[in-house]
C-alpha cells in the first residue's frame, strides 16, 4: 500500500528530516551568521531546483529560538506578480521597512521613513517614464542618490538610526537583523539586478545580513544590457558587480548531496521500495548519467516512479500476451524495480534515445544498420570532424563494442546528446554488464516488459500499433497513398525482370529504404548474396557488409573505377553513380542516384528523410515518374551489377567468393 501518492515539490521546511545530508554545511552557515560582522550579505548561489530556499527554511529556523534576532522573509518572485519592476521594488523595501519598524514604538521615525520610501518610489517611476520617453533618467537618478533630505542616502541614514536605536533599547534584545530574499532567480534578470542594487544602496547599514538565494547566471543575465553577452574578455565585469554585491558566496554543494539516500528515502515515501531500498552508489551513478542531481528533477522521477506504481498496483498495466507463465523473467525483484527506476530516468533524460529503445529493445545487438536507419548517415560531414571523433571514440572501453558504436552515431546527429555520449553509453553497459550479467540473453525481453509499463509516464507509449512506416505520416489516408504505391512499384520492377524486389506488403522492411537479399540464382557463386537495396525517394544500391573493415574495400574500389563505364550503360539522362566505403565501417555500397529534378522537384534546402513519405504521397505525378524510372533503371542496374561482379571473380581475386551471414 502506498504510504504517498506523488511528492510536493515544496521546499524542506524548518525542522524537517534532511535527506540530501548538508546539515553540516547549514551548521557552517549559521555558525558564521552568528559571529559575523556587519553589514554584510551572503549569496546562496545555485541552479534553479538546487535546494536553496531549503537551505534558507533551515537557517531561519535555527534563529527562530534566538530572542537577538530579527528575521525578515521577504519571497521577491511574489512581489512581482502583477506588479511593474517599480512597483516591485518598492514593494520590497516596504515590506522591510514595515517589519523593522514593527520592532520599534516610535510613530513619528516610522512616518519619517515612510516618506522617503515613498519619495524615492516616486522618483524611480519617473526614471522609467523618462527612459520610455526617450529623455535622460540620469538627471532624475541623481537627484535621487544626492543628500536632500527624500534621498537614498537620507533613508539609509534614517534607516541606520532606527536598527540602532532597536538594538540600544533595554527593553528589546534585538543585536542584529537578517534579511533573507528568496527566489530572485525567478524574476526578470533584469529586475533582479535592479533589486540587489537598490538592497546594497539603501540597506548597508550596521547590524543588517543579507541572505539572498541567486543563480548567479541570472545576475549575468541581468547585467547583458550593460556589458554585453558574456566573454572571456568581459567576464570579470560581471563578476566585478557580483563581488560589489556579495561579500559571502556560497555554492550549493550540489556534488556533496547523498543522491542514493535522498531518492531512496522519496522511493520509501511513495512505498516503492521497502527495508533497505535500492543500492545507493548505483542510484547515484544513474542519476549522474541521466537527470542530474537536482532536486528538483528528482521529485519529478521519483512522481513518475509513483504514478506508474498505482497502475501495475490496480493491474491496469497488462502485459504483453506473448508472454505466458512459462516465460516469465528470472530477474529478482529488486533488479526490475531498479530496472524500471533506471529506464524512467532515460525516459525523462533522453527521450529520444528512450525512444529508439522502445523500437529495439535488446541494444546489446545494435548495429550498424540501426544506426542507418535512425540517421541516414546524416551524422557524417564533408570536413571529417564526424570521421575523426567517431575513431577516437572507438578507441575507448565506452565505445568499442558495435551496439555502442551505433548508440554513438544516434547521439551524435543531436547537439545535446553528443556531449552526453559517454555518459549514456555507460548508463547501458551498467545495465548490461552489472544489473543483467547474469541474464544476458533476456536483456531484450526484459527491457520491454519494463517499457510497458513505464510507457505510462511517456510521450510516446510502447502499446500503440506501430506502423512499418518509420518515415512522418501525418495520416492513414497517406498510409493508404504509400502502400498502394509501394505494391505499384515492387509489381512495376518484377514485370520488368528484376530479381531484387522484396514482398508486396512491407512487413519488417523499412518503408522508405527496402533491403533485400539477391536471388540465389543471380550469381554464379551462391556465397555472393550481397544486399540489394531500394530507396523509393529515389536510389538503388548493391551492399556489403564484411566480417571486418577491410573486407570487400577492393571490390568497391573495382567498382570506382568503372564508374566511367557504368555512366555509358546507365546515367547521364538517368542519374549518377557513386560508391560509399570508409576504413572503419563494415558497409560498402555502389549507389546510383536519381538525376536531380527529373522526378521531383524538391523544396528549398535539403530535404529530410522522414519527411520523405508525406512529400511524395501528396504528389501522383511523381509516384507516377518514379515507377517508370525504377521500371528501366532496377533491371539494368542489376544487370550491370552482376556482370560487374563476375568478372571480379572471373579476375581471380577469391576475397569476394567468401562472402556470406548477411541475414535478411
Amino acid at each position: 500500500m502506498l504510504k504517498t501518492i506523488g511528492i510536493i515539490d515544496e521546499p524542506v521546511q524548518p525542522g524537517a528530516q534532511d535527506k540530501l545530508d548538508i546539515n553540516a554545511h547549514a551548521d557552517s552557515l549559521i555558525d558564521f551568521i552568528s559571529a559575523t560582522g556587519t553589514p554584510i550579505t551572503i549569496g546562496i548561489q545555485g541552479e534553479w531546483g538546487s535546494g536553496k530556499t531549503s537551505l534558507l527554511n533551515t537557517i531561519y529556523h535555527h534563529f527562530e529560538s534566538k530572542s537577538d534576532f530579527k528575521q525578515i522573509w521577504i519571497n521577491s518572485w511574489e512581489s512581482s506578480l502583477l506588479s511593474t519592476p517599480e512597483e516591485s521594488l518598492l514593494k520590497i523595501i516596504n515590506e522591510i521597512i514595515e517589519e523593522l519598524l514593527s520592532a520599534d514604538s516610535s510613530k513619528s521615525k516610522s512616518e519619517s521613513i515612510k516618506n522617503s520610501a515613498t519619495t524615492i518610489f516616486k522618483g524611480a517611476l519617473r526614471i522609467g517614464a523618462t527612459a520610455t520617453l526617450g529623455l535622460k533618467a540620469g538627471e532624475v537618478a541623481e537627484e535621487l542618490l544626492s543628500s536632500q533630505e527624500n534621498s537614498i542616502k537620507s533613508l539609509r541614514n534614517k534607516l541606520k538610526e532606527l536598527v540602532l536605536e532597536i538594538r540600544d533599547r533595554a527593553t528589546n534584545p534585538i543585536n542584529n537583523v537578517i534579511i533573507y530574499v528568496d527566489d530572485l532567480d525567478r524574476i526578470e534578470p533584469k529586475n533582479a539586478v535592479a533589486v540587489l542594487e537598490l538592497l546594497k544602496n539603501i540597506f548597508n547599514v550596521p547590524n543588517c545580513i543579507f541572505v539572498l538565494a541567486i543563480d548567479y547566471q541570472v545576475v549575468v543575465k541581468g547585467l547583458e544590457h550593460k556589458f554585453g553577452k558574456q566573454t572571456a574578455e568581459n567576464e570579470w565585469e560581471f563578476r566585478a558587480f557580483f563581488d560589489k554585491i556579495i561579500q559571502l558566496p556560497f555554492m550549493m554543494p550540489m556534488g556533496q548531496y547523498n543522491i542514493g539516500k535522498y531518492v531512496n528515502a522519496l522511493l520509501g515515501d511513495i512505498g516503492f521500495i521497502e527495508g533497505e531500498g535500492l543500492e545507493e552508489v548505483a542510484v547515484e551513478s544513474i542519476i549522474n548519467k541521466t537527470i542530474g542531481g537536482n532536486p528538483r528533477s528528482i521529485k519529478r522521477l521519483v512522481n513518475s516512479v509513483s504514478l506508474i506504481q498505482i497502475f501495475i498496483n490496480k493491474g491496469k498495466l497488462r502485459s504483453n500476451k506473448k508472454y505466458n507463465e512459462e516465460e516469465k523473467l528470472e530477474i529478482d525483484e529488486d533488479d526490475k524495480k531498479f530496472l524500471m527506476f533506471a529506464l524512467v530516468c532515460l525516459q525523462i533524460a533522453f527521450p529520444a534515445i528512450y525512444s529508439f529503445l522502445n523500437k529495439k529493445p535488446n541494444f546489446a545487438s545494435w548495429n550498424d544498420m540501426d544506426a542507418f536507419l535512425e540517421t541516414k548517415r546524416s551524422e557524417e560531414d564533408k570536413e571529417g570532424l564526424f570521421e575523426r571523433e567517431f575513431n577516437n571514440a572507438k578507441q575507448t572501453e565506452d565505445f568499442n563494442e558495435e551496439w555502442e558504436q551505433a548508440l554513438f552515431k544516434i547521439c551524435y546527429v543531436r547537439p545535446r546528446l553528443r556531449s552526453r555520449a559517454t555518459d549514456i553509453s555507460k548508463f547501458f553497459s551498467y545495465i548490461k554488464d552489472d544489473l543483467l550479467s547474469d541474464n544476458q540473453d533476456l536483456i531484450g525481453e526484459s527491457i520491454k516488459q519494463i517499457l510497458i509499463q513505464t510507457s505510462v509516464t511517456s510521450v510516446e507509449s510502447t502499446d500503440q500499433v506501430q506502423t512499418s512506416f518509420q518515415s512522418k505520416v501525418v495520416n492513414s489516408k497517406e498510409t493508404e497513398v504509400l502502400n498502394l504505391y509501394r505494391t505499384k512499384y515492387i509489381n512495376a520492377i518484377k514485370n520488368a525482370g528484376s530479381k531484387i524486389y522484396g514482398s508486396v506488403n512491407p512487413g519488417k522492411s523499412f518503408a522508405w529504404y527496402m533491403n533485400t537479399k539477391a536471388k540465389k540464382e543471380s550469381f554464379s557463386n551462391p556465397n555472393f548474396l550481397p544486399r540489394w537495396g531500394i530507396n523509393f525517394f529515389f536510389e538503388i544500391s548493391i551492399r556489403l557488409d564484411g566480417d571486418g573493415p577491410e573486407q570487400h574495400e577492393d571490390f568497391i574500389r573495382y567498382c570506382e573505377k568503372s564508374i566511367p563505364n557504368l555512366e555509358k550503360k546507365l546515367g547521364n539522362d538517368y542519374g549518377t553513380w557513386s560508391v560509399f566505403y570508409k576504413p572503419e565501417v563494415l558497409r560498402k555500397q555502389l549507389i546510383f542516384h536519381v538525376k536531380e529534378g527529373l522526378i521531383i522537384d524538391l523544396p528549398d534546402g535539403e530535404i529530410k528523410w522522414e519527411d520523405q513519405g508525406s512529400i511524395i504521397a501528396k504528389n501522383v505525378t511523381s509516384q507516377e515518374k518514379s515507377i517508370k524510372w525504377a521500371e528501366h533503371c532496377v533491371p539494368v542496374f542489376e544487370k550491370i551489377i552482376i556482370e560487374l561482379c563476375e568478372k571480379y571473380i572471373s579476375e581471380g581475386d577469391e576475397d569476394l567468393i567468401s562472402i556470406k551471414n548477411y541475414g535478411g
